[in-house]
């Protein structure tokens, strides 16, 4: 009974801030601001529902946007056959499409879940990454599905409330999941199969379970998709797509959920930011490129010789990382007297998935375990960092 009143302020914390989100992207006024939000609630649904399969249950799928195409391809074409002769319009349509794309997508985890969940480790991540293609293929294939091109969906449905309030629900799956009981066996399973085993663990169920419910969510975040965009093609569900999901899953930090969804969206906003950013230099982007390694190369100097205290190392984290912007901008100032780099002219939207993957060789340089490692936001996290700035606090007055 104790932890009730922290149950009922965190689900009317993300309610609140499920409409807040919707509120501030209807208040923009920019449908381009509103479809980024959209997809980003997407992009989180599917990179939590990827970390329960990959880093709770310590699989390695790579082949995840194949889930997310059989939930908005199975939801399309039921809407563009159905819709009209329905008599359910609106909202209780989008919904029934989102359990119609959880359960065909759930089949497909099954599908794949059965046969090679006794495989594990680099022969799992062929079979996964396989699937995908083969799903990709076949529906590229399909007349009534619009072979390459693509398919219309209708009717359109562009709730950012639902898809906010379906990724706080697939957080709270998953975040649940992982502090009961139930969730013992999965964490048992991704530390060491053989001794779960061992202990009694069917591992072979466990891993079913987690494709099916990891691709059940996979296929919801498809159905929005499809009724959002209003259009799905198979060019949409590359092999890439599954890769950027994988990458959001590992930057976050495998088995956490909060840096799942801190990582969803950083990685889904960075590409998008850099569209906007006007052209380079030559002098500029050589000076942001030695500034940049040489940040790095300071940072990993920081992290594996200084023994001091975490207030001490961020201080010269913060350090470094101010000295060497300032460093890049009085170099830009010098590399641009010669001519030759002064004329150069570089696009930032050609560039930025050069910069994207950039970021993340160096994230992963300084931080291999993830941004938030296992650690995970929580109240008891919270009420810790308050009671120590308190004290703190105390001991300095």
């Amino acid at each position: 009974m104790k932890y009730w009143p922290t149950r009922v302020v965190s689900i009317l914390a993300g309610l609140g801030a499920c409409f807040l989100i919707s509120a501030a992207a209807d208040a923009s006024g920019n449908d381009y601001t509103k479809r980024l939000v959209v997809l980003a609630g997407v992009w989180v649904i599917l990179s939590v529902s990827l970390n329960l399969i990959n880093g709770i249950t310590g699989q390695f799928s790579i082949g995840h946007a194949a889930f997310w195409q059989v939930g908005a391809y199975s939801a399309g074409i039921i809407s563009v056959q159905h819709y009209a002769n329905s008599g359910i319009t609106g909202l209780p349509w989008l919904l029934l499409m989102m359990v119609a794309g959880a359960i065909f997508a759930a089949l497909a985890g099954l599908v794949v879940g059965l046969p090679s969940l006794r495989l594990r480790g680099d022969y799992l991540a062929i079979v996964t990454l396989g699937f995908g293609e083969i799903i990709r293929i076949i529906v590229q294939n399909q007349k009534p599905l619009g072979e390459a091109y693509g398919m219309n969906v209708s009717p359109k449905f562009q709730f950012t409330w639902l898809v906010w309030l379906t990724a706080f629900a697939a957080i709270a799956i998953c975040r649940n999941l992982l502090k009961s009981a139930h969730g013992l066996p999965f964490l048992a399973v991704r530390e060491d199969e053989v001794a779960a085993s061992a202990m009694g663990v069917n591992v072979t169920r466990v891993k079913v379970t987690a494709f099916l419910i990891g691709s059940a969510l996979a296929g919801v975040a498809g159905a929005l998709f499809a009724h959002y965009e209003g259009f799905i093609s198979p060019q949409q569900f590359r092999m890439e797509q599954s890769f950027i999901i994988l990458t959001m899953v590992v930057l976050g930090g495998t088995g956490s959920i909060t840096g799942s969804v801190l990582a969803a969206v950083a990685l889904f906003y960075l590409p998008e930011k850099l569209r906007d950013m006007g052209p380079v230099t030559g002098g500029q982007l050589l000076a942001g490129t030695f500034a940049t390694v040489l940040a790095v190369y300071l940072v990993k100097r920081v992290i594996d010789h200084f023994h001091g205290t975490k207030k001490e190392a961020a201080i010269r984290h913060l350090g470094i990382v101010l000295g060497c912007m300032a460093l890049s901008f009085v170099l830009s100032i010098v590399l641009n007297q010669v001519p030759v780099l002064a004329s150069a002219r570089y696009e930032a939207e050609k560039l930025r998935m050069v910069i994207f993957s950039g970021v993340l060789i160096i994230l992963m340089l300084v931080r291999p375990q993830g941004l938030l490692g296992h650690a995970e936001f929580s109240w008891e996290w919270l009420k810790r960092v308050l009671g120590q700035r308190r004290s703190e606090a105390a001991q300095t007055s």
